[in-house]
Order: C-alpha cells, then sequence, then structure tokens
C-alpha cells in the first residue's frame, strides 16, 4: 500500500527531475485525498510559480503556512510568488516573516531586496542585497539586483562592477549584458549601450542587419518593443529605406495592427508596411526597429531630428476637431490633453504611474479645459474626478492613428512615461513627462529636455515617490502658461 510518505516522495522527485506536469499531478492527487497536506501545497505553489503562473502559486502558498505558520521555507516562497506577481506591499511583510523563520534564508533576503527596490526604497533595498551578497558571493541574480539597485541610486561605477562580476564568470550571461547596457545609455553613453541592448532579444534564422550595404536585399524591420519603443526608432526606417534605394533593395515595416495605419505613410514604392502576422514575410536580412540606432552609430549628437515623422490623416484630424467641439470646444482656455498611467503589466508602472487623485491640483488650474486620453483598466478611475469637468475622449478611438488626430487638436499633452508621449514627440506636438526619480534609459538625467523628442519638456521627481512637488510644479508652470494664453 502506498503511503501518503511514498506519494510525496514520489512526487517531490518528479519536481527534482525537472518533470514539473508529472510532480504536479502527483500533488494533485495528494490533495484529493488530504486537502490540507502542507507540503503538498506549498510544492504544487512551487511548481506553479516555476512554470510561470505566480498567481496561481499565492492562494496554494497561503494555505500551506495556514495549516504550518512556523515553517519558512513556504513564507519565503509565499513571498517571492506575490513579488513576481507584482503585489509588492503584501510581498514584504511574508518576506520578513520568512527571515524571521530564518535569518540566512538567502532566496528570501534576495527576494525582499528586490521587492523593496520595486517601491522605490532604494537605500533600504541595497543593504539587504548586499546582505545576499556576503551570504553567497559571486551569485549572479543577486548581483545583478544589487547592481540594478545601486544603478538607480546612481552609483554608477559600483553597478558596473557589479554587472562586470558576473560577466566574468558568466561572459554570454543576457541580464548582466543588458542591465550594464541601459545604466550606460541613462548617461548618453549611446554607442557603447547599443551593443549591450542587443542582448534584449532572441536572433531570427534570417542574418541581422547592423548596418552593412544592403546589395539588394529585402530587409525586415519588426517590432520587439512596446507601442512607443516602435514610434520613437521607427523614425529611422526613411533613412533604411534610402539605404535600399540606392541597391534596389526593399524595405518592409512589421507592426501591431493598433499603430498600422499611423506607419501606413511611410509606404513608398520601395517600402511595405504590413500587420504582424504569425509568421514574418519573405525577407533576407532583418533588424529590430530598437536596434536601427546601433546600425546607424547613433550617439547624442547624431539622433534622427526630422520632426514631424508620423503624422495624422488630415481627414481624421477634422473628425476629431468636430468631435472635440462638440463637447465644448467653444470654451475659452488651453486644451491639454491627460494621460497619468501606463500598462498596469508594465514592470515598473507602480513607479511611472500617477494614481487619478494626484492629479486635482493640477485640475484645479484656471483656463485650461483638460482632455483625457487614458486608455486601458486605469481609465475606469476617471469618474473619481467627476467633478472636475475633465472630459473622456477615447471612447471612439480605434487606434493610435485616431490618437494623433486628438494630439493635433490639442495645445498640450501631459503625461507620464508611456506610449502617447512618443507619439507627441514625433509630431512635434508639445508634451510636459513626468518622471519617476530612477527614470527609463532614453530620458537621460537630470535634464529638461530630450534629445529625441524636441518638443517635450522633462519634470523629474526630486526623490523617490515624490509625485506631489513635480505636480505642484507642473501646476504653477500650466498656470502660469494658461494666464499668457488668457491675455492674447
Amino acid at each position: 500500500m502506498v503511503t501518503l510518505l511514498d506519494a510525496l516522495d514520489a512526487a517531490v522527485n518528479h519536481h527534482m527531475a525537472g518533470r514539473a506536469a508529472e510532480a504536479a499531478d502527483a500533488y494533485r492527487r495528494i490533495l484529493a485525498d488530504e486537502p490540507a497536506q502542507p507540503d503538498a501545497l506549498h510544492l504544487l505553489g512551487v511548481a506553479k510559480a516555476q512554470g510561470g503562473d505566480a498567481a496561481a502559486a499565492i492562494p496554494l502558498i497561503t494555505r500551506a503556512v495556514r495549516v504550518r505558520p512556523t515553517a519558512a521555507a513556504p513564507w519565503g516562497h509565499l513571498g517571492a510568488a506575490l513579488r513576481i506577481a507584482e503585489r509588492l506591499e503584501p510581498a514584504e511583510p511574508v518576506l520578513r516573516r520568512a527571515l524571521a523563520l530564518n535569518p540566512a534564508d538567502a532566496d528570501a533576503l534576495e527576494a525582499l531586496g528586490a521587492t523593496l527596490h520595486g517601491l522605490a526604497r532604494y537605500p533600504v533595498a541595497r543593504a539587504w542585497l548586499e546582505r545576499t551578497a556576503r551570504l553567497r558571493p559571486g551569485h549572479a541574480e543577486t548581483l545583478i539586483n544589487l547592481g540594478t539597485v545601486l544603478r538607480d541610486l546612481r552609483r554608477f561605477a559600483e553597478a558596473e562592477a557589479c554587472f562586470d562580476a558576473v560577466l566574468a564568470r558568466h561572459p554570454a550571461h543576457d541580464g548582466a549584458h543588458l542591465a550594464r547596457a541601459v545604466g550606460r545609455l541613462v548617461r548618453g553613453d549611446l554607442r557603447a549601450g547599443w551593443e549591450g541592448f542587443e542582448h534584449r532579444w532572441h536572433r531570427f534564422a534570417t542574418p541581422p542587419w547592423a548596418g552593412q550595404p544592403l546589395d539588394g536585399a529585402t530587409i525586415l524591420l519588426h517590432m520587439d518593443q512596446g507601442y512607443g519603443d516602435a514610434m520613437q526608432f521607427v523614425r529611422y526606417a526613411p533613412l533604411v529605406a534610402q539605404a535600399a534605394a540606392r541597391s534596389g533593395g526593399r524595405v518592409i515595416i512589421e507592426t501591431h495592427r493598433l499603430l498600422f495605419r499611423l506607419f501606413g505613410a511611410l509606404a513608398s514604392p520601395t517600402v511595405q508596411v504590413l500587420v504582424r502576422g504569425p509568421d514574418a514575410p519573405p525577407h533576407d536580412l532583418h533588424c529590430p526597429l530598437m536596434s536601427l540606432p546601433r546600425a546607424f552609430g547613433t550617439d547624442l549628437t547624431s539622433i534622427p531630428a526630422a520632426i514631424p515623422y508620423l503624422a495624422p490623416d488630415p481627414g481624421d484630424v477634422a473628425r476629431w476637431r468636430d468631435r472635440l467641439a462638440a463637447g465644448g470646444d467653444d470654451r475659452p482656455g488651453l486644451r491639454v490633453g491627460l494621460v497619468w498611467a501606463g500598462n498596469p503589466r508594465h514592470r515598473n508602472d507602480r513607479n511611472r504611474s500617477l494614481p487619478v487623485e494626484a492629479l486635482r491640483p493640477l485640475l484645479a488650474v484656471p483656463g485650461v479645459r483638460f482632455i483625457s486620453l487614458q486608455t486601458g483598466d486605469p481609465r475606469a478611475d476617471l469618474p473619481r474626478l467627476s467633478d472636475t469637468g475633465i472630459e473622456d475622449a477615447v471612447e471612439r478611438v480605434r487606434d493610435f492613428a485616431d490618437t494623433a488626430a486628438i494630439l493635433a487638436n490639442l495645445d498640450l499633452l501631459v503625461t507620464v512615461d508611456t506610449a502617447v508621449v512618443h507619439l507627441a514627440g514625433a509630431m512635434g506636438v508639445p508634451a510636459w513627462l513626468l518622471l519617476p526619480y530612477a527614470p527609463d534609459w532614453r530620458w537621460l538625467l537630470d535634464r529638461a529636455d530630450s534629445p529625441w523628442y524636441p518638443s517635450l519638456r522633462l519634470f523629474r521627481q526630486p526623490r523617490p515617490g515624490d509625485w506631489s512637488t513635480t505636480l505642484g510644479t507642473v501646476a504653477a508652470v500650466l498656470k502660469a502658461q494658461a494666464a499668457r494664453a488668457g491675455r492674447r
């Protein structure tokens, strides 16, 4: 007769041998007979997390710690799953509980440091990760996490030392190359940064293009990141087209359907714009859009600056002018678009996005007609501002071409770091960008302008998490601008 212990041993053996499906089935069979068996609950949760489903792991491991609250490992794994699921606030006390039970749990130490980093508590995150590094010197992921915190603290030499230590042992470690590249890019060392940034993607079967003569080839330019990245770097497509035309080659731009109409203006007899499908179209060479700066040897003095390089259809502009007029465009004042949040599934969204209520000081500025361009899940928070008069303009937006037409009818966009700022910048529309203390690399450090987009003005947090000071500054500047507009 097979005992519970025998069944659990068999399940663990499957798990340790990498047979995840067999292990999960075995854990489920145990739980069918004994639903509160803590080891099966815990280890099935671990298997779920290892398979990329942290959300499914959390309730399983939570049940395990309720049954056996003094076991350290389940608390550590629960905290790690909460962190991976971006539930950072509850992850912190769970991980501290794990460490109270086992202060030498290196995985929990690292997870706590990474959690505090995600919460923008950089100095204390650094302290926990340094403690982890002392406990397991040379551990690659620990050093990358520590280096990333040091980078966000602007201790760049120490950060590079962490990444270099990983690469000394693991020369092909993509994560270390990428982390080091981001530190170089944010400091404006673009040419060095582009090289390391190539480690972000997996190569096609066709050869990559790195700027060599095209010799009549068909080159595929394709998205490998988000919408904003595609809009930022599609500026290079006309340069590729010129290079292709000189040798009788062709260019195919493959993009998302939400960008297809917008990018359609780049089409020509030698440039074809396609919606991305399951299979790449026939081509000889390929280049991700975000690799084009490397191919052209871009540094801060050689960024292609032909603005605008994206523009809305005139018919769309006229239609949106009429729609906005129907919503009250005859009222005096500046027309200011607002976007306060990005995609909540973005890895750094909690630091780049705002709670909708934080906009109230801005919305109190007189002489301004505020128009929301917020999309996605955060749009559901707009009714909280129903007393402010802010209007919702996105109900009939089909794609980024429609968003471009709205922007063409505004005086200004105020936004957090999300795709719409790239659209405004590519169109040459005035835009004010609200940035966290540790910004994305492309916005560099300590400057109020952007070499990528001349129409942008950057407003930065003076310290991690301090949006109130930033928004207060924006409100004061907007008030002065609205007053000047009112005197004209």
